[in-house]
């Protein structure tokens, strides 16, 4: 239910590129990098609802009403940024 099929291996392909993670006989290990970047996202309190299901989703969702002409892309996009700026600006803080 969540996901496209056609991201996938970009997704893969970027997490490699970056160091992430390492491919071995098929399978993706995370790599000491990975896991720092994967321990700092899910400690921040201000990013957690960006790495859940439900946000991708959501937005999942809302790309499918889009496709429909039922969603003006520019409004969700504005609404995205608009979620985006305000956990730059709690994080900045710190």
């Amino acid at each position: 239910g969540i996901g496209r099929p056609s991201t996938y291996a970009s997704i893969v392909e970027k997490l490699i590129e970056r160091g992430y993670v390492i491919e071995n006989k098929g399978f993706l290990i995370p790599t000491n990098l990975g896991k720092e970047v994967y321990n700092y996202l899910n400690s921040r309190e201000e990013v957690k609802h960006f790495l859940e299901e439900e946000f991708t989703r959501r937005l999942e969702e809302l790309m499918d009403k889009v496709e429909a002409g039922a969603e003006d892309y520019v409004d969700i996009l504005i609404n995205l940024y608009r979620d985006i700026i305000e956990v730059d600006k709690k994080l900045e803080v710190v």
